[in-house]
């Protein structure tokens, strides 16, 4: 059976990440996804954890304030649940552009000769908020799922992205606003 150079890529630098990992053990696990681009520029995460941040404020408002910073970035959510304490935006069509930058400050697609292919096309994602925790506090955890469809005029399967976290942390800092928190305060 012939394996793809990619996958036995990603297969040696997951063993060698983990003997890396195991000469400290207690160093504080990575949270930070590693990227890697596949041979035909599929692009690949080692992790697919979710941005997590903890407000000294009841969940309930805290759930309004997330709301409201969706609003304030101009993420306008297509899914608000009180009662599942679940706030998201589905099928956010991004062209060219986000918060005034170009896609590739958002997001990681891969590239090719010309730059990267955020830029070159067309990121839908998917930004998912849930709100946990009782009595005086809580926190925020945000997961975004992208995928670009470029255009070079080839019809192929989207190409998955991944978040550079700048959404994540622009969220967290509008909901700290939204609370009266100090947006450094964690």
């Amino acid at each position: 059976m012939h394996r793809p150079t990619g996958i036995c890529c990603l297969t040696a630098l997951l063993v060698l990440g983990a003997g890396a990992c195991a000469s400290t053990p207690n160093a504080a696990p990575d949270t930070n996804p590693a990227v890697l681009i596949d041979p035909s520029g599929g692009v690949l995460r080692t992790s697919e954890g979710a941005a997590t941040a903890s407000f000294a404020a009841p969940p309930d408002s805290t759930f309004r304030a997330v709301v409201a910073a969706y609003n304030a970035l101009g993420i306008e959510p297509s899914t608000i649940d009180p009662a599942g304490r679940v706030v998201g935006r589905q099928h956010l069509v991004l062209r060219s552009r986000f918060a005034g930058k170009p896609l590739s400050s958002s997001f990681d697609c891969g590239a090719t000769q010309t730059g990267p292919r955020a830029d070159q096309g067309r990121i839908t994602a998917d930004i998912t908020s849930r709100i946990i925790g009782t009595g005086s506090g809580s926190s925020v955890s945000t997961t975004i799922d992208a995928s670009l469809v470029p255009n070079d005029g080839v019809s192929r399967d989207p190409i998955r992205c991944v978040s550079h976290g700048g959404i994540e942390e622009n969220l967290r800092r509008q909901v700290s606003m939204q609370l009266g928190l100090s947006p450094s305060t964690r």
